[in-house]
């Protein structure tokens, strides 16, 4: 009885071992998958910046530039960087990693208010096979202009090439009123890689050109463009969403409007 149950637990410990041995397998197989793509947007999105406009760094607490509420067990991990330049009054980048194998690229880039822009926020979440994948063309103000509405129906032929895929879930009711017809909110998988980034590629290089060709506006069209946003802004904190929910759980409701409101949006 004492031989065969040492047998048995020296089995339990080795299967332990073998499920333990596994599952670091697979955390490092789709962490490395997941950075690597991660990799593949960024630098896309650095050199389509870069011929674009000069951007240099914009001042970020140190609180708000590496959030990492449990340090000891890095569970969550979010490094900011934030950019201005000409017409871009703020283009901020967060590189996340949850889980320790999961990989999440975000970029939003608000212009400044003297163009009638809309704001680009971009959400891509990589964990193992799955991807979710967020683009959002944010229009608060609704101001009609012939430069918009030229590239407001090129993103809409670009965004024909993913009907196929399941939406992801992701969209709040709220936020239909701000947001433009073509925003994209889906999930896919591994093999929708190519389809997603080069429709990525597209909207990024068309939201540029956009911004690139729009004219400056009179005070009280710039004032309307500033409201509109100060009222998106304040109904995103109010009744939350998604991404910005995350942020309040990790820094709570007053570090969440400070981050939301001076880094991401860039308004106070």
């Amino acid at each position: 009885m004492q031989f065969s149950g040492r047998i048995a637990f020296t089995i339990a410990v080795i299967a332990f071992v073998l499920i333990a041995i596994s599952l670091l397998i697979f955390l490092i197989k789709n962490r490395k998958e997941g950075q690597n793509l991660f990799n593949k947007y960024q630098q896309l999105t650095e050199s389509t910046l870069a011929k674009a406009f000069n951007l240099s760094p914009h001042p970020v607490k140190r609180e708000f530039r590496k959030i990492n509420p449990m340090k000891m067990l890095k569970l969550i991990t979010i490094l900011v960087d934030s950019r201005t330049g000409g017409r871009l009054a703020r283009v901020n980048t967060l590189d996340a990693t949850i889980g320790g194998f999961m990989k999440m690229y975000t970029l939003l880039v608000r212009p400044d208010f003297a163009y009638n822009l809309p704001v680009l926020s971009v959400d891509l979440i990589f964990a193992g096979k799955k991807r979710v994948f967020i683009i959002e063309v944010i229009d608060p103000a609704g101001a009609e202009d012939e430069n918009k509405n030229q590239y407001y129906q090129k993103f809409r032929e670009c965004a024909k090439g993913i009907e196929h895929l399941e939406a992801s879930g992701t969209e709040s009711e709220w936020s239909k009123d701000f947001l433009t017809d073509f925003s994209i909110h889906v999930k896919a998988d591994r093999q929708s890689d190519e389809l997603l980034f080069n429709i990525y590629e597209r909207y990024l290089g068309l939201y540029l050109e956009m911004v690139q060709k729009s004219s400056s506006l009179d005070e009280p069209s710039a004032e309307r463009i500033q409201k509109g946003m100060e009222t998106y802004v304040a109904t995103l904190l109010e009744k939350g969403g998604p991404a910005v929910n995350v942020f309040k759980n990790l820094l709570g409701p007053q570090g969440q409007t400070e981050f939301v409101r001076t880094v991401i949006f860039g308004l106070d």
